[in-house]
């Protein structure tokens, strides 16, 4: 049976493995359902993904709609709308949000899905709520009146110093993307049962216009930012390049599978490359551990971290900002201070294990 009312995922899935960011989303989803007292279904898409849909009951959602099939193993932007759009003619009419995550993927596939819907969309959330809105009418009468649980799409504007909430009442679904790493995942519980709903889909010509003719992964470069549970980032403090090498890298080496970091000053000025970087234009991560080594903490750096369970900053100049919000801050030379740190994690880990 449809659950037309339920807030929605879309999963997203990479050769049968689901992203990180669709149990961020499906746990912001949860925190939504529960305030408009509805449920949360997942869109699955994709090629031989029955093995992965029960994960995502596990994973919170209550009814999962699976579109599967051959044509869908590589992601095009216009199969993959069909597909969303045959699972709503499936349910007979849009749920009232729809979210994805502000990934290569999403941010493609999300403007496409709004623009056929009609319906609005905002781009790169970094908070989502529920909430209430009246209209005056000052712009447009036609649209006066007191809209009640709609969804509120936040996100920074004006270089990340301030939060635009932007609400778009008006039309089914209410559509966002959420960065990644900006939302927190509910814990799996493989004792969880839902529906798995199979929905056909039937392509049209022009669907395959694109064609993926060869794709190439290389895992061997891949920072995977997003996951890790402990980064130790660098910045300009570092004063040079080979910083990375003394100080990040060796205080990072404490650490099983920690991940370097880095601010963007130290991408810009080539001591590291930007899949590295943390901040606006790089990831924005949420580590149990984040170190930062010679990172003023400007807000652009700021917002990408600053969900970190634990902060530990080590700067030179005692005013910089990233003292404002760091859990634990150490004046000095980092140089200097890396040695001990290291010396004392070390000494930590002999008696308590390296659990972070």
């Amino acid at each position: 049976m449809a659950n037309t009312g339920n807030v929605t995922v879309v999963a997203e899935q990479l050769q049968g493995d689901l992203q990180a960011v669709t149990f961020e989303l499906i746990g912001a989803a949860r925190m939504l359902a529960k305030k408009l007292g509805v449920g949360v279904s997942a869109y699955l898409i994709g090629s031989n993904i029955e093995p992965i849909a029960e994960k995502l009951i596990h994973g919170g959602a209550d009814d999962v709609y699976m579109v599967n099939d051959t044509q869908l193993e590589e992601y095009t932007t216009l199969p993959y709308r069909r597909a969303i759009l045959a699972i709503l003619k499936h349910i007979g009419e849009p749920p009232p949000i729809i979210l994805m995550g502000a990934t290569t993927i999403g941010r493609d596939l999300a403007p496409r899905v709004a623009a056929y819907l009609e319906t609005g969309l905002t781009a790169d959330c970094t908070e989502l709520d529920i909430g209430d809105y009246q209209h005056k009418g000052k712009a447009d009468p036609l649209k006066v009146g007191t809209f009640n649980n709609i969804l509120y799409a936040i996100r920074p504007s004006f270089g990340e110093s301030l939060k635009a909430r932007i609400l778009g009442p008006w039309k089914k679904p209410q559509m966002a993307t959420a960065r990644i790493g900006v939302m927190e995942a509910v814990p799996t519980d493989s004792s969880r049962k839902g529906e798995i709903i199979k929905v056909p889909v039937s392509f049209e010509e022009h669907d395959f216009r694109t064609k993926v003719i060869e794709t190439v992964r290389d895992v061997s470069k891949a920072v995977n930012l997003t996951e890790a549970k402990v980064i130790v980032s660098g910045g300009f403090g570092l004063g040079v390049m080979e910083g990375f090498e003394t100080a990040v890298k060796e205080l990072a080496s404490v650490f099983p599978d920690s991940v370097i970091g880095s601010s963007r000053k130290a991408v810009d000025a080539g001591w590291i490359p930007q899949a590295h970087q943390v901040g606006q234009t790089g990831k924005t991560v949420r580590p149990n551990l984040y170190i930062a080594l010679g990172i003023s903490g400007a807000i652009q750096h700021r917002v990408g971290m600053s969900n970190s369970k634990t902060i530990i900053a080590v700067n030179k100049d005692p005013d910089a900002p990233i003292f404002g919000f760091a859990h634990y801050g150490i004046v000095g030379d980092l140089y200097e201070v890396v040695p001990l740190l290291k010396k004392a994690f070390l000494e930590k880990f002999k008696t308590k294990g390296a659990g972070v």
